[in-house]
């Protein structure tokens, strides 16, 4: 089994994908369940299976570094 992540490149929300090494799947494609902006399409017979880990009303936002120290 072979995890991996994803971002959205729309809405920005985050997924996880497992991706197994030894079942046969087969060729397919996937869309955002927040969006429907597609995230990823494949040839070949792979068995993946997509999660939504953080949507993005839920994830907190971007802090900017600090100012260094004089």
């Amino acid at each position: 089994m072979k995890i991996s992540s994803l971002t959205c490149p729309h809405c920005h929300a985050a997924y996880e994908i497992a991706e197994s090494t030894s079942a046969v799947g087969a060729p397919g494609r996937v869309d955002c369940g927040i969006c429907g902006t597609p995230l990823a399409a494949w040839s070949e017979p792979k068995l993946r299976a997509f999660r939504l880990v953080v949507p993005p009303e839920h994830k907190y936002p971007r802090v900017p570094a600090p100012a260094p120290l004089a």
